[in-house]
């Protein structure tokens, strides 16, 4: 397992990450929402990416979550997220920089240290005292996993997941580049748990018409989460050996899905012809109305290991599997997903998108 470092943050009062937003439930009270959409309310209470670990250093970045602007520093050596917007003249504080261990705004000097606490305004002197208000909010918790940073705005419902396969030293680790864009986030996570497209969607990579029939398969329910399996044929076109013609190019996969709310899936498949087994971890961020980024990790596993030439073509092979699917993904005219099983038609392949549906009911419900 890799190193984990989570901190918390009191929320001030009256500060925005204090505040419930207009459509959340009040104690004692279910919200009632017949879709979720990349700001809901309800996804504060949620562990959520915002950044690549890589990716965060002592310039301060912008980055969006719920639709909201978000600064994310390096300060001392750990990560820290706060409100992009200073309290004075609400400037970007990602505009600035790390100064003597705070993070100043780059309109007036004023200073911020990790907690999001004005600690000096040069205007009025040393000797000045700050005004209460002179704070930028900062979330319930932080954390580092898996290469991520991860933030939870209001105190969250459920844990990070727990990914076996990151400590795994058998396997190679690639972190795909971010793929940011017009999607909802909600549906990129429903899109990872479908199989029934296979067959369509992926006809150029893997999908083989012997998959048109979805075999049956049995959720497995635990408290925000769950996970399947099952077997379906493929056209094995990431096989070398397929190619020489030592192995047939349809085979089978074995493919355990497992989720967790509201928007990490670990796919776990396993190639009896061929041999090896890849985990394929997804993360979501929803970072506006009409824009998500999603992370992909692949943790891949091959008999005698990988040549540079293999892995790169394994590599290149997942990438355009995910660009497949988010060919179609981004042209849907509602990013909301729906949580109403009654506004979509299901059918009894199904299982797994209604099961994720029911969970993020739950959580848009919690009270």
């Amino acid at each position: 397992m890799e190193k984990t470092t989570v901190s918390r943050h009191e929320t001030q009062p009256g500060t925005r990450f204090g505040t419930r937003r207009n459509g959340s439930a009040g104690p004692g009270q279910r919200r009632q929402v017949r879709a979720l959409s990349n700001v809901d309310p309800a996804l504060r209470r949620c562990w959520l990416a915002v950044a690549r670990s890589a990716a965060v250093g002592t310039t301060p970045v912008k980055t969006w979550l719920l639709g909201e602007p978000y600064v994310v520093v390096r300060i001392d050596g750990e990560v820290v997220v706060l409100e992009d917007r200073c309290p004075h003249r609400l400037a970007p504080l990602s505009a600035g920089e790390v100064v003597d261990s705070t993070l100043e705004c780059a309109y007036h000097g004023w200073r911020f240290d990790g907690t999001g606490r004005c600690v000096e305004i040069p205007s009025v002197g040393k000797a000045a005292s700050i005004p209460q208000k002179a704070r930028c909010g900062a979330p319930y918790g932080i954390a580092e996993r898996y290469g991520l940073v991860f933030v939870a705005l209001d105190a969250p419902l459920v844990d990070l997941p727990e990914v076996d396969a990151f400590g795994d030293p058998t396997r190679v680790r690639v972190d795909l580049d971010p793929f940011s864009g017009r999607y909802g986030a909600a549906q990129l996570i429903d899109n990872q748990l479908d199989v029934a497209h296979f067959a369509y969607l992926h006809r150029e990579t893997f999908g083989s018409s012997e998959a048109r029939v979805v075999p049956g398969c049995e959720i497995v329910r635990h408290r925000w989460g769950f996970e399947t399996t099952m077997s379906i044929p493929i056209t094995a076109r990431n096989d070398p050996a397929a190619a020489s013609g030592d192995h047939p190019v349809e085979q089978e996969r074995t493919m355990r899905y497992r989720y967790l709310a509201p928007f990490f899936v670990e796919l776990e498949l396993t190639y009896p012809v061929m041999g090896g087994s890849n985990v394929i971890v997804f993360f979501v961020q929803p970072e506006t109305p009409e824009r998500s980024t999603m992370y992909v990790t692949l943790l891949l596993e091959q008999p005698g290991g990988f040549t540079a030439g293999e892995l790169a073509d394994r590599v290149a092979f997942e990438y355009r599997v995910v660009d497949e699917d988010l060919a179609l993904q981004e042209r849907f005219d509602d990013l909301a997903l729906p949580l109403d099983v009654t506004t979509e038609c299901h059918v009894r392949t199904d299982k797994a998108s209604l099961e994720l549906r029911r969970l993020l009911a739950q959580i848009v419900q919690a009270p």
